[in-house]
């Protein structure tokens, strides 16, 4: 994997991000003003794409079990709040993490703007 390509897809993704309230949506939508600051945050919360060893704790049965399951991830933002943005290149997409060691998966996986906007 070259994690220079991989920086550079996610600032392209930030860059292009267009927010989009689907048909039938209930409740109401978050403001330009937000979705343009969770931007402009994630943009300063990247940091050089790094491989690290991750905590799978997805689903409910997976944190009752004793032995987590450890997977190699990349580390591509950090928002230094008990958040950090993974590329997980075994399902080829983005995952959350709480901040640790090792840092640990809940179950916030897609696109990287909206998983950063999970937070």
């Amino acid at each position: 994997m070259n994690l220079t390509a991989l920086r550079q897809s996610v600032e392209q993704d930030i860059a292009a991000y267009v927010y989009v309230v689907p048909a039938g949506a209930v409740g109401r939508p978050m403001p330009q003003t937000w979705v343009a600051s969770q931007l402009v945050e994630m943009k300063a919360s990247l940091v050089q794409p790094i491989w690290r060893a991750v905590a799978i704790r997805d689903t409910f049965e997976q944190t009752k079990q004793v032995a987590t399951e450890l997977r190699q991830c990349i580390l591509v933002a950090d928002d230094r709040k008990g958040n950090e943005l993974y590329y997980d290149p075994v399902v080829s997409g983005y995952v959350l993490a709480h901040t640790g060691d090792p840092p640990t998966t809940f179950n916030v996986r897609g696109d990287a703007v909206g998983c950063f906007m999970a937070r």
